[in-house]
């Protein structure tokens, strides 16, 4: 059977309209009926009472006189003496109806309240979003003041929400647990009904008290950390002609020079206006910054170079790069924040309103940030072409594309070989080796790659192609071919003309990547290593059946019983003239009693017998014919609701064991590839100590694989 969603936004429009609504719906009628109650509970009492007062006369004067009452079953006569005590505790019962009814009678309308408060904030939100949405796509300076006003308000409203849902939903709840208190027949299935019903009211405020804490995260104002980046600060002494290309780019275009020039090995261009904090030295900068990455300067020509740089200016005078400072980081904020909010969700009605109302405000964005990136990206490359060439601009996208896979098949396998110098004059070139590789391999093929966007850390570029054509070219023949020339030979490229030691730069560069590479393998080994000592050697598991003993006892007394109450006291229970129900019960209660004797025992004979053994390379199981080795297990969980259960996820490549046949509560799911263990309990262990030891033995054994790949 297919499953049916609504539409986004109709499945919106139900949980912030029809819902409400339907609660709203529910509180006039709940109103209506404790009015009702209220009036009948009120006239019953004071009829009660003027009675009451006309009985006691009669009684002290003639206690025996008969009186005739009118009930429900028909006239009934009783003495004045016996109706005495009936009328009073009608009348305490009555009182108690009507002290419930006027406990109850103010609920409705908080029902009521509640789910006005959620219509109207839910409504509010919704056309909220909707103008907010609207009106960004005007121009920037409105998209940051429509995103600050929505901010600000968006908080106030999800909790309006929240606070109104929740009111509503536990005045309602609440208003029928406190009515089956006015139900003369209340048994014991209505003392449960009753009892469930607090315990949904209790849930739904614990519900509303997590969303209020998680929508703290909403109201917190975001403060952006700075971005990690790793390179080099450059002095003009380090590349006196770059600074003097900047310069003449900068003049032409009459551009803002930047503050600061970092030249790295692993980012693509960039300038921004946020704080960076450069790695290794850690240091934190500000201001406008232009970062260049080397791999790419060693393999274009002084057209493309100037295009990009030229771009990359053009975002200063743009003032693009303000407003990725103002916007980008908090946008970025609200967005972990209703992430976060999500996760604290988990399915409750409370909070699930809220959350698709904060995901769809914030998605009313989306389009006028894509919109304007592509806008500012545009206008960077046509200016950048009008300063430069635009076949140089329109390479230059090409070019850099083609780079990206040539670099990181360099890194990777620098990673891999992980052999830090001791020096960085002596150590490896990883830009050369990049160029070196494009030299003897030529280029990947580029068409695939014109739909592919340029990498950005803190913004989105539309599809290469498309910025091509916006520049007035056709990734034809002469252009692909003009994009994929072969490098120059080393000492002869461009970038070796703008820098006094480019050579040097390099192997600096290259030796601060292989250094963090071998620091992160290094830290990456320490925990691994940790995790790897943290499972102990074997630990064999038990089945947990002494509380089932005990409740066979229990069950197997209670059948003792009952045969006993048939045969010893036949006369008293009424089975006195009834031999067959007397041996029909009987019979009955003797094969509960054995049955029960017989599972007790049999679980006092399993329980002997280890459930599990545990090893640091594999999980044996008594009801699998073979062991399950830690490194096929991808993920575990623990459960316990109606029974104790293991369940393993495996490798899909893994083998599956087969189960026995007294393992009922077990199963192998060959599909899902799923082994799944039942038992009782685990004795001598708490569901969380159990999970967490088979946690340190999973984690342990994939340290350990992941250990015995690394170079001694």
């Amino acid at each position: 059977m297919r499953k049916f969603n609504l539409p986004p936004t109709a499945s919106l429009v139900v949980w912030l309209v029809l819902a409400p609504s339907v609660l709203f719906g529910l509180g006039l009628w709940q109103a209506e009926r404790a009015a009702q109650t209220f009036d009948q509970s009120r006239e019953l009492s004071e009829d009660l009472k003027a009675t009451l007062t006309q009985v006691k006369t009669i009684a002290a004067n003639e206690p025996g006189a008969m009186l005739t009452f009118q009930g429900d079953g028909g006239p009934r006569s009783v003495s004045a003496v016996i109706a005495l005590p009936q009328i009073e505790a009608a009348l305490d019962r009555a009182e108690e109806d009507l002290e419930i009814s006027l406990i109850r009678r103010p609920l409705p309308w908080g029902t009521v309240s509640g789910a006005i408060l959620a219509f109207v904030s839910g409504v509010l939100g919704f056309a909220t979003a909707a103008i907010s949405g609207l009106r960004a796509r005007r121009s920037q300076d409105q998209l940051i003041k429509s995103f600050e006003r929505l901010r600000t308000t968006l908080p106030f409203i999800l909790a309006a929400l929240v606070i109104g849902i929740c009111a509503g939903t536990v005045c309602a709840t609440l208003f029928e647990a406190i009515s089956m208190g006015l139900w003369a027949d209340l048994s014991v299935g209505s003392a449960k009904l009753f009892v469930l019903a607090l315990i949904l009211a209790g849930v739904a405020v614990y519900s509303a008290w997590l969303a209020l804490r998680g929508l703290k995260d909403v109201f917190a104002l975001f403060a952006p950390e700075p971005m990690d980046v790793s390179g080099r600060i450059l002095q003009e002494a380090d590349a006196p002609g770059l600074f003097r290309f900047v310069r003449g780019l900068a003049d032409r275009q009459q551009a803002v020079l930047p503050d600061t020039i970092i030249v790295g090995l692993t980012q693509g261009f960039f300038v921004t206006e946020s704080e960076l904090r450069l790695w290794p030295e850690g240091d934190v900068i500000g201001g406008r910054s232009l970062y260049l990455p080397a791999p790419y300067l060693d393999l274009l020509d002084e057209p493309e170079v100037a295009a990009i740089i030229g771009h990359e200016l053009a975002h200063f005078s743009g003032k693009d790069t303000a407003y990725t400072q103002k916007f980008t980081p908090i946008y970025a904020g609200l967005w972990r924040s209703l992430a976060a909010l999500r996760r604290a969700d988990q399915g409750s009605f409370i909070l699930y309103p809220a959350t698709r109302l904060g995901f769809h405000a914030i998605r009313q964005f989306d389009h006028a940030v894509n919109h304007w990136s592509r806008i500012r990206e545009f206008d960077a490359d046509r200016s950048s072409a009008r300063s430069t060439s635009i076949v140089g601009a329109a390479s230059a996208l090409i070019r850099t594309g083609l780079i990206f896979p040539a670099l990181e098949h360099v890194l990777s396998q620098a990673a891999i070989r992980q052999s830090p110098a001791e020096n960085s004059e002596t150590g490896p070139d990883l830009v050369a080796e990049t160029s070196d590789l494009v030299r003897s391999n030529g280029w990947s093929d580029p068409v695939p790659l014109l739909d592919d966007r340029q990498p950005h850390p803190t913004d989105t570029h539309p599809p290469t192609m498309q910025r091509i054509q916006a520049l007035g070219l056709t990734a034809d023949e002469r252009l692909l071919k003009i994009a994929t020339r072969a490098p120059k030979p080393r000492g002869l490229t461009y970038a070796s003309q703008l820098f006094s030691d480019w050579a040097g730069l390099c192997r600096h560069l290259s030796q601060d990547y292989l250094d963090e590479v071998h620091n992160v393998r290094a830290a990456r080994q320490q925990m691994l290593e940790t995790l790897a000592a943290a499972a102990p050697g074997e630990t064999i598991v038990y089945d947990n059946v002494k509380p089932m003993i005990w409740t066979m006892a229990i069950v197997a007394a209670i059948f003792a019983g009952i045969g006993l109450m048939v045969t010893v006291f036949a006369a008293q229970t009424g089975f006195a003239h009834d031999d067959f129900a007397r041996m029909l019960v009987a019979g009955i209660a003797t094969v509960g009693v054995t049955a029960c004797g017989l599972y007790a025992a049999y679980l006092r004979k399993s329980a002997a017998r280890p459930l599990m053994v545990l090893t640091p390379t594999e999980l044996r199981a008594s009801m699998l014919d073979a062991p399950v080795a830690w490194t096929d297990v991808t993920a575990h969980q623990v459960f316990a609701s109606n029974r104790f259960a293991l369940r393993l996820w495996l490798d899909p490549s893994a083998a599956l064991p087969a189960k026995r046949r007294q393992a009922p509560y077990s199963k192998i799911d060959r599909k899902q590839h799923v082994v799944t263990i039942g038992a009782l309990g685990i004795r001598g262990m708490k569901l969380t100590e159990f999970s967490e030891l088979i946690e340190r033995y999973h984690n342990a054994a994939h340290a350990l694989k992941e250990l015995s790949g690394y170079s001694s």
